[in-house]
């Protein structure tokens, strides 16, 4: 059984839709319907932790196992660096990070048994200075330790843990994002073609069978200048 949170828009969507194709039964967690046929939706808000804690109470109550969960449910609040807004860390917080950390940690049994592959959607941003970014770049390095922390701490059940850095890539959510922005984030990209929305979600879907000792691995996907 596959779990795509964010799976009503972007990178989320089209993942819920390349999940579609393999035949697995799909749980999607969501704020609106997906409408993915086929798949069975969660509504759940991530920004609350009682939201939180009831989806992972409705999916124990039901699947036993899980044998992959792809967090990519996210959110990014641009912001000057000298105007940074409290409500907009508090949100980018919960849903980036608390959430994708207090699910897997809730889920641990059924993940053990479907010998899962977990796959945060983590960001180049990570890893870079993007004017503007401070709140969902710290979002993003948090992510990747949590995540860190997770793989060595339950890799030895038979989870593995991936962590998918993209780069700029279209979607509802970098649409917002300026001109300058994302010439910046395209110029550090090593890879000389842009992928697509589309091709990251096929990639996701290759990880399902891949073997359990990438656990911990990070993977640059569209690349990055070093």
């Amino acid at each position: 059984m596959i779990i795509v949170t964010g799976a009503s828009s972007g990178i989320g969507r089209q993942v819920a839709l390349a999940a579609g194709r393999k035949n697995k039964q799909i749980i999607l967690v969501s704020r609106r319907d997906p409408k993915v046929p086929g798949a069975e939706w969660i509504p759940a808000d991530l920004t609350s932790c009682d939201e939180i804690n009831l989806l992972c109470d409705k999916i124990l109550d039901t699947f036993k196992n899980v044998s992959m969960l792809v967090h990519s449910a996210g959110v990014m609040r641009s912001c000057s660096s000298k105007s940074i807004d409290a409500s907009y860390c508090l949100e980018s917080y919960m849903v980036n990070v608390i959430a994708p950390l207090v699910i897997t940690s809730r889920l641990t049994k059924a993940l053990a048994k479907g010998h899962a592959k977990v796959v945060a959607i983590s960001s180049i941003a990570s890893m870079l200075d993007i004017p503007g970014e401070a709140i969902y770049s710290s979002t993003k390095s948090a992510l990747d330790q949590g995540f860190n922390t997770l793989a060595a701490d339950l890799t030895r059940l038979g989870i593995s843990f991936l962590k998918i850095h993209p780069c700029m890539i279209d979607t509802p959510m970098t649409c917002g994002l300026s001109e300058d922005q994302k010439n910046y984030m395209h110029s550090q990209r090593s890879s000389k073609v842009q992928p697509s929305v589309e091709d990251l979600a096929e990639y996701i879907m290759t990880l399902y069978d891949s073997p359990n000792f990438i656990s911990g691995s990070d993977i640059l996907f569209g690349g990055i200048k070093r």
